[in-house]
């Protein structure tokens, strides 16, 4: 309409000022009021001239008789004289200014030609207020440029969007493939989970910070330090001529097994597994018999104390786990003993040759046992594994009582008593207390030489990544992944991040995000809502990091060779850990927790502390903050699906979903391929349904709800996406994201899971208009 008006308006003024130009031009002329400086334009006769000559050349019947004309005067009677013999071929000639004047005052003409253009200029101002009026004009002013959000932020989002949309197909038949069909296009390499490209992204921030050639002597000793051990990382050469056998000369430091060659004096009768494990703490890591941490006091959430858990074999048993239940399909009878072998075969033979320089057919029996007892301990701890372990709180004297068993006085006095100083009236943190019983039948069932082979296998796993191996993978990407897990080198991550990030505007939209879960469940018990009531946030990182003397005090008594990359990161991270725990019977700073990953991009739960961690890695594109320059839906549907999906797995975790469950099995299995929908058994995939469905539905409430509260109907579209809505393009923008290669394959689980999420959505079909004879219509709620 705004064209239309403006076309409008500039005909009329063409057509007023070649009405006024002809008119002043031929009364100047006829009265000689132009000099002679003038622009001659030869013009063919005018149209309106020829009627003129028709109008005088009628008959003497249809002139009108003089005297109902006014009365002319004398000069007025010789000028019309003069126009009617003025020539058909007369030129024309057109003022042009500024070259020439006006003599004389102005004629009645003249005047009559003011009136008029000032009538048509109030009447083309009156015409544009009815205009504004009548059509909003002054907002719809420049409405097609300025309501597309150009920002890199939205352009970045498009872009992704645009790659992975398959228009050819059906939103409401297959939304996951219409939404990422061109997505599974791509190579395998590029197709990047969301976590994925955050932690790429965390990885190649962090490789800036320690690659930089910046002046090594403006830098804090923490950050040269850690370029420092960049470097000495990168150094393939001087690290292969080390390797392996730096490592295999570290653990002989320790009791070993008789699958170290160099282990020749292993005696059954007197090893203590007890005190080999707790000499081992952080060279084994998660994986030993017995790990210990920090927890808090029950009744003081920031006092520190001591906790002890089962170890996490997931890393080691997990792939090889999976890989049998893809191909073998093992019944529960066939499981562990199948397991046992494919662990064996397919993992430690090899491990044995790559790292303990063993044939593996010379300790075939050892490697037998060793996996047994993988799989026990891994069978046994697989409960702690869950999202919130059941926790027992007990002093250590009466731990020491209940499980005499266990020669825990021996595990702590091996090496913790060096850092914390205990007594056995302190209080004790221990996850899964039925593990600990089970430990104690395990190893009883176990020969002491398959636990100090255990013990020895699962360190070198745990300390092989930072000795040189040309077998793995290396680059710069696995020795910044290693560097970027010491406190030194998140320092770093966090000092260049906290320069532009004002996190109060995320912690008070996540508050908000609370509340909106709370009034979308306020049908369930309170009792079941009472842990969300409690539900804290911890956001980017604790202020404790920006302290250089605090991070440098754990290192500043060590004496490092810095060119030696194994000796120094092992010893490096050996001191931060002793140090974090010789902190406990002290208090956690309000902004901290006890696990705070920072640099790892998982958004995940402490039960400890009873709150939602999410680390700094985290929170970079593709997720998006309140303040970033997108509109509010790009937010709800990065950062505010990913929370409430976190907040899901904590609600659903203790409530009943026996009748969800059964809602959802039928839907679900309906977009499996026609061999999937055989399985007995989706419980594990109908569970991450459920959560994630929940969190959909409760974005798109949470979402409504803040349109409303503002009066915004309609944020800015993304770019090329001008005719989405913004409800519409929130979905887009979750499903977009949610793209994985575990949904390349038609009909798998993945795929299954976002469309029945969908499905479950009476927004989505509204929305994406589907009729009621698509496949994700939503026909009824399984909430």
């Amino acid at each position: 309409m705004k064209r239309c008006f403006y076309r409008k308006a500039s005909a009329l003024f063409q057509l007023l000022t070649l009405f006024l130009i002809q008119s002043f031009s031929s009364e100047n002329d006829e009265e000689g009021n132009v000099e002679e400086t003038v622009q001659e334009i030869e013009l063919p006769p005018p149209e309106h001239k020829e009627i003129e000559v028709e109008v005088l050349r009628q008959s003497p019947e249809e002139i009108i008789p003089e005297e109902d004309y006014p009365r002319k005067s004398e000069s007025e009677n010789r000028l019309n004289q003069q126009q009617l013999e003025t020539p058909t071929d007369r030129r024309i000639i057109f003022p042009i200014t500024p070259f020439y004047r006006r003599k004389g005052t102005c004629s009645k003409c003249s005047i009559w030609l003011g009136a008029l253009c000032a009538f048509f200029f109030l009447l083309s101002i009156a015409l544009f207020l009815v205009w504004v009026i009548t059509t909003d004009g002054f907002r719809t002013i420049g409405s097609k440029s300025t309501n597309v959000c150009n920002s890199r932020q939205c352009i970045d989002i498009a872009f992704r969007m645009s790659s992975s949309i398959d228009d050819d197909i059906e939103p409401c038949e297959n939304f996951y493939r219409h939404s990422c069909q061109r997505y599974h296009s791509q190579t395998a390499d590029k197709q990047l989970n969301f976590l994925s490209q955050l932690k790429d992204e965390s990885l190649r921030t962090i490789h800036s910070l320690l690659s930089s050639e910046e002046d090594p002597r403006t830098l804090q000793k923490s950050a040269r330090l850690s370029r420092n051990l960049y470097s000495a990382c990168m150094n393939a050469v001087v690290r292969s001529q080390n390797a392996p056998t730096d490592l295999l000369i570290f653990v002989r430091n320790f009791p070993c097994g008789p699958l170290l060659r160099d282990c020749q004096s292993f005696d059954a009768d007197s090893y203590s597994w007890e005190r080999h494990s707790g000499m081992l703490d952080w060279y084994a890591g998660d994986y030993n018999l017995i790990v210990y941490n920090r927890d808090v006091h029950p009744q003081d959430r920031s006092k520190l104390i001591l906790q002890i858990k089962p170890p996490n074999l997931d890393p080691i048993v997990g792939p090889i786990e999976r890989d049998l239940m893809a191909l073998a399909k093992p019944s529960p009878t066939e499981f562990e003993p199948l397991l046992q072998l494919s662990l064996r075969q397919n993992l430690l033979s090899a491990f044995a040759r790559d790292n303990l320089l063993r044939d593996p057919r010379d300790v075939q029996s050892q490697l037998d046992e060793v996996a047994r007892l993988m799989v026990d301990l891994y069978i046994s701890a697989r409960q702690s594994a869950s999202l919130s372990p059941n926790t027992t709180y007990m002093t250590i004297g009466d731990m020491f009582q209940v499980l005499p068993q266990l020669y825990l006085r021996e595990f702590f006095d091996a090496q913790l008593s060096n850092i914390y100083k205990w007594a056995e009236s302190d209080m004790l943190s221990i996850q899964d207390y039925d593990y600990f019983a089970r430990l104690s039948d395990i190893i009883a069932q176990t020969s002491r030489q398959a636990v100090a082979n255990y013990l020895l296998t699962v360190t070198i796993w745990n300390l092989k990544q930072y000795s040189y191996s040309p077998r793995d993978q290396f680059g710069w990407r696995e020795c910044v992944d290693q560097i970027s897990n010491l406190e030194i080198a998140r320092k770093m991550y966090v000092d260049k991040a906290s320069q532009s990030m004002n996190l109060s505007k995320t912690v008070e939209f996540l508050q908000n995000l609370k509340i909106d879960f709370l009034s979308v469940h306020r049908s369930t018990p309170l009792q079941y809502l009472s842990n969300i009531n409690r539900l804290g946030f911890y956001v980017g990182f604790p202020r404790r990091l920006q302290n250089e003397e605090l991070i440098w005090r754990p290192v500043s008594q060590l004496s490092l060779n810095e060119t030696d990359y194994f000796d120094s990161s092992i010893r490096v991270g050996k001191a931060e850990r002793d140090y974090a725990l010789s902190q406990i019977g002290t208090y956690l700073d309000s902004d901290d927790t006890t696990e705070f990953p920072i640099t790892e991009p998982t958004m995940l739960y402490n039960s400890n502390v009873r709150a939602i961690v999410i680390p700094l890695a985290f929170i970079e594109p593709p997720i998006y903050l309140p303040g970033d320059e997108v509109p509010m839906y790009g937010i709800y549907s990065s950062l505010g699906i990913t929370t409430f999906q976190m907040i899901s797995k904590v609600f659903w975790q203790g409530l009943e979903k026996n009748s969800q469950l059964e809602c959802f099995d039928g839907v679900f299995r309906g977009f499996l391929d026609a061999n999937r929908q055989r399985s007995p058994s989706i419980e594990p995939q109908l569970l991450s349904t459920i959560e994630l469905a929940d969190a959909f539905k409760t974005t798109l409430y949470s979402y409504a709800k803040w349109q409303n509260e503002h009066h915004v109907h309609q944020e800015k579209t993304l770019p090329a996406f001008d005719s989405t809505d913004s409800m519409r393009s929130l979905m887009l923008t979750f499903s977009t994201m949610f793209c994985s290669g575990e949904g390349s394959e038609p009909g798998s689980d993945y795929e299954a899971m976002i469309n029945t999420v969908v499905a479950d959505s009476r927004m989505f079909s509204i929305h994406f208009n589907c009729n009621n004879s698509s496949r994700l219509y939503n026909r009824r709620s399984c909430f």
